[in-house]
């Protein structure tokens, strides 16, 4: 017994009986889709989050934790993706003002509203507090190298004003808008 011996004789075939089970499995490892298919698919799908919406910042972003703070920080998100709009376009200097206008107004009720509260603590309340104060200093800069353009002449070695000074502060102002822009998104 012993000695390797195993069963003699002949098997019943029953491979009929589970040839479903293979077609089964082999149609479920084929995809349908490649990952570049249904990524584009996916992103054709999508719907950009409805950050105007109260009921979706009510109840999406604000979860449990929901307060005022939350609603008007978003609301500052959105004049900051219109100002990351406006520099990546660069679109003309009166579009430019009228949103870094509306920005500081926000800011400042914010900062107002907040101030004696804890979340004048909060990393994002300070952090509006300094992009309204660059997005000023730009506006303001921009601004006054427009009216003393009939002025001075861009060679003049008495002028400021700059393309390449106005075009340094621009990008810097970018910079800081994503990153601001960034930590107010991750607010919880």
């Amino acid at each position: 017994m012993t000695t390797g011996a195993g069963y003699v004789g002949t098997l019943p075939n029953i491979e009929a009986e589970f040839n479903y089970l293979k077609k089964q499995s082999s149609e479920k490892a084929m995809a349908p889709y490649t990952v570049e298919q249904l990524d584009k698919e996916n992103e054709e799908k999508l719907r950009p989050v409805p950050r105007e919406n109260d009921n979706y910042v009510d109840i999406i972003i604000k979860k449990d934790k929901t307060t005022k703070y939350l609603y008007d920080v978003n609301n500052v998100i959105l004049i900051l993706e219109k100002l990351r709009r406006c520099l990546n376009t660069n679109q003309d200097i009166q579009k430019f003002n009228a949103i870094v206008s509306n920005l500081i107004d926000n800011v400042e009720y914010i900062r107002v509203e907040y101030k004696d509260k804890p979340e004048s603590n909060y990393l994002s309340y300070n952090r509006l507090i300094l992009i309204s104060q660059q997005a000023r200093d730009v506006a303001n800069f921009r601004t006054q190298g427009l009216a003393s353009q009939k002025y001075l002449p861009y060679t003049s070695s008495n002028n400021v004003y700059t393309k390449e000074a106005l075009n340094t502060k621009l990008e810097d102002l970018l910079s800081s808008v994503n990153e601001t822009i960034f930590i107010l998104k991750n607010l919880e």
